[in-house]
């Protein structure tokens, strides 16, 4: 696909068709009919007020992360969900003006973080949700997910990794059309994200997930507190069985672990209020080192394919060795962050 032809769409044909035949199941299309106002009006997290309040003080664009989440013990299930969704939400929205009108690219790895948190609480309530309400939902947001990860992983790529291959291959003839390829990605890329977040199937997704949201049923009566620990055991161990793979195995592998990692991580911040103290706080810094070094290969492993496209062919054959030769070196701190994350004490079990 060509950058030209890229810059016409929004999403991609197949989501933007499912959005548009999509509709909110009967017992939410009334609350629907109450939210909205008209039919391209993205809702806001801001109050009325709040919105007239900054454009009277001329505010500039803020790039807001996520919150801690106000879970509750005695919360039910399905209620913890919601509270986890609409804040996820808040974040993406919060978000919303920062990727259409401004050039920092933090706007896009916001939006795109709490695309993921989203889709990882469906997966984590996934047992507990109507199969339609997951089976409709879920690929939406994830083809929206792509549609921003594109840009993120060239930004990524022209901000970090790029940097460090001009200093490894300084005359390297390959180094400056690469770097003019860049930009004109990102450029583009940015004027794609714009407009995603600017159309109405976009719109028409945030209202229909929130009237569907607001209209779940409960189910049974067990407290998040009893849902939590059972959650966590299930990263946990998908965690561990994918630890040993990435190191025997390629960055594919490497990328199944930093994904369910990434699960298990926000899993751990949708819960944090269930476990005060310091465990849950030294597990956390456990895991940062972990953390790094996986963002680390999967930056590597994304400009492999980055470059694939920037310069096809025996072009750019040079760097990708050095990219796989650099990868392969951090194997070993890997194995030994992986090592020393599995020794630490889990803060959801007492006894442990």
């Amino acid at each position: 696909m060509s950058m030209e032809t890229e810059l016409n769409l929004s999403l991609t044909p197949g989501v933007a068709s499912r959005l548009a035949t999509h509709r909110v199941r009967t017992e939410a299309k009334p609350l629907r009919q109450r939210v909205v106002k008209t039919a391209h009006d993205n809702p806001e997290p801001a109050s009325e007020f709040q919105r007239g309040y900054g454009v009277l003080a001329d505010q500039p664009l803020q790039v807001v992360k996520a919150a801690p989440v106000d879970t509750d013990a005695r919360m039910s299930v399905i209620a913890g969900f919601r509270t986890i969704a609409l804040a996820c939400l808040r974040h993406l929205q919060s978000n919303e003006r920062g990727v259409c009108e401004s050039d920092d690219p933090e706007f896009v790895h916001q939006a795109r973080v709490a695309i993921r948190r989203l889709r990882s609480a469906i997966r984590v309530w996934k047992p507990r949700l109507p199969e339609a309400f997951v089976a409709d939902f879920d690929p939406l947001w994830q083809a929206l997910a792509r549609q921003l990860g594109e840009t993120r992983n060239w930004d990524v790529f022209l901000a970090e990794t790029l940097p460090t291959i001009l200093a490894a291959f300084p005359d390297c003839p390959q180094a400056q059309d690469l770097t003019d390829y860049a930009r004109r990605r990102c450029a583009v890329n940015r004027q794609v994200a714009g407009s995603v977040l600017s159309a109405g199937d976009y719109s028409r997704l945030l209202l229909d997930f929130t009237a569907a949201l607001q209209a779940l049923p409960e189910r049974g009566t067990r407290r998040l507190d009893v849902f939590a620990p059972r959650c966590l055991d299930k990263r946990a161990r998908k965690v561990w069985q994918l630890a040993q793979e990435a190191l025997t195995g390629d960055a594919t592998a490497r990328h199944r672990l930093r994904v369910a990692y990434k699960r298990l991580r926000y899993a751990l911040e949708f819960f944090a209020p269930l476990f005060p103290g310091d465990r849950l706080r030294e597990y956390h810094l456990a895991a940062s080192g972990l953390q790094e070094m996986l963002g680390q290969l999967n930056d590597l492993a994304v400009a492999r394919e980055l470059i694939d496209e920037a310069l096809p062919g025996a072009r750019g054959d040079r760097i990708r060795c050095w990219l796989d030769a650099h990868s392969d070196g951090l194997l070993p701190q890997l194995a030994g962050l992986l090592g020393d994350f599995h020794g630490q004490r889990v803060p959801w079990q007492q006894g442990s």
